[in-house]
């Protein structure tokens, strides 16, 4: 059974990758037999709601046959099931999807999609930090930085401030998790800027100061179950000092084209433990913010 919001997501990269209307979807999802209303279907396409698995795989069969329909090379949209995948006939359509450290990332980048060209793919996001580790290739590594926080401005959310689409997410994760805040934090050249905080810790900060800014340097999972005893980080300004940070547990989340412009993050001022299942939540919880910020609130 493939996670909701990792097929939700499949629909959103082939909707945009292939500039199909909602509206035209919506359309054929009717012809059909869809039974969900075009305020959720459009919700659904946009990120904002989530629709029973039966209405999605008629969602995904109406965005296959737009695809068909057009001779469309975009890679297609993803069903719940393998068995509804092998009898809606566009199995041939659908990549491999592939469960990578960060969980929801495609094998390779949607076939037709502009945000694949050599500026932003993902190879180039991990060639920035692969070069970074290995301290060579500073040119080529200071011009994939830039290109990184090209893709987070261009994106507009620093623009747009706080969102309740995003706060919404925050105040889901610090009850799911019991922590004592929760936050969607965006990386700058040179600073952490809080988009959505619950709770008293997260404030914007010098990029050297922010735990966030060390998240999105890998894809995956950052946990600090005790900072206070952990030699990497008891020394730092947040642990020995100020809110007086133990635990940490963060999750890069990046643009559509492969970039990690921020994290979503827990924190606390007690250590705690955190489980592998705790790690697939909060994953789960980073492909709704991923969503989210791949649409507009316009839409």
């Amino acid at each position: 059974m493939l996670d909701d919001y990792l097929q939700q997501w499949t629909a959103l990269q082939t909707v945009r990758a292939s500039n199909l209307r909602v509206d035209e979807v919506f359309l054929a999802y009717l012809s059909i037999g869809g039974a969900t209303d075009e305020v959720d279907v459009t919700g659904y396409l946009t990120g904002l709601v989530m629709i029973p698995a039966s209405e999605r795989d008629l969602v995904a069969q109406a965005i296959n046959e737009l695809l068909d329909v057009t001779g469309s090379l975009v890679d297609g949209a993803h069903y719940s099931t393998d068995d509804i995948t092998a009898g809606s006939g566009y199995s041939e359509y659908l990549r491999t999807l592939v469960l990578t450290p960060d969980g929801y990332a495609f094998n390779v980048p949607p076939v037709g999609d502009s945000s694949t060209s050599s500026s932003t793919p993902h190879a180039s996001h991990d060639a920035l930090h692969r070069a970074h580790d290995a301290g060579v290739g500073t040119a080529a590594a200071d011009d994939l930085e830039f290109r990184r926080c090209h893709a987070l401005y261009e994106s507009g959310l620093i623009e747009a401030g706080s969102e309740q689409r995003f706060d919404r997410i925050t105040a889901q994760v610090r009850d799911h998790f019991g922590v004592s805040s929760a936050s969607i934090a965006l990386i700058t050249e040179d600073a952490q800027i809080i988009k959505s905080v619950i709770g008293p810790i997260g404030q914007d900060l010098p990029r050297d100061l922010s735990l966030c800014s060390r998240t999105i340097e890998k894809d995956r999972t950052l946990v600090i179950t005790d900072a206070g005893t952990d030699p990497a980080y008891r020394d730092h300004p947040l642990v020995a000092g100020g809110p007086e940070v133990r635990f940490y547990a963060g999750h890069p989340v990046s643009t559509a084209g492969g970039w990690r412009i921020g994290t979503l993050c827990l924190i606390d001022d007690r250590p705690r433990a955190f489980t592998e299942d705790d790690e697939q939540d909060l994953r789960t919880f980073a492909a709704r913010v991923q969503a989210e910020m791949w649409v507009s609130p316009l839409h």
